[in-house]
């Protein structure tokens, strides 16, 4: 029976990897959007040249579940959305994040016209093969519309 990395573990592996590789960027934690009854998280935020950055980290193959987190964070998101960066790591093993960009493109462009919060993605594995010593590099292996 293969068992599976904990969420928080991985969630913990990314921030040492952000930490490692971007120490002078600081991360600002968990984020939460609420209205009425409906609630949405992510798992960590970081600012980068005055967008702010909401990173989830998925440990399972989600993307669907994924693209139901892009809804409601487009829904209940209190900041300016110009100004957002819906960034997905994900670390299921031999995941293709290309899956997760497809949904989310067919989301942005069919419900929201294009106006949607803008979305990257990357696989950890990507990370753990270093990069320099900025966000700025970090963010340029994104995959993203």
């Amino acid at each position: 029976m293969t068992t599976r990395t904990k969420a928080g573990e991985n969630e913990h592996r990314f921030e040492q990897l952000f930490q490692r590789y971007a120490p002078n960027t600081a991360l600002n934690g968990k984020k939460r959007y609420k209205r009425d009854n409906v609630e949405i998280s992510v798992d960590q935020s970081f600012i980068h040249e005055g967008v702010e950055y909401l990173v989830e980290v998925d440990s399972a193959n989600m993307a669907k579940l994924l693209t139901g987190q892009y809804v409601l964070l487009n829904q209940l998101y209190t900041g300016n959305k110009a100004h957002a960066f819906f960034l997905l790591v994900h670390t299921y093993r031999a995941y293709n994040p290309r899956r997760t960009i497809n949904n989310l493109e067919l989301i942005n462009k069919e419900v929201y016209g294009g106006t949607g919060i803008a979305f990257g993605a990357v696989h950890i594995d990507q990370l753990s093969e270093g990069w320099a010593d900025d966000v700025s590099s970090f963010l340029a292996m994104l995959r993203h519309a």
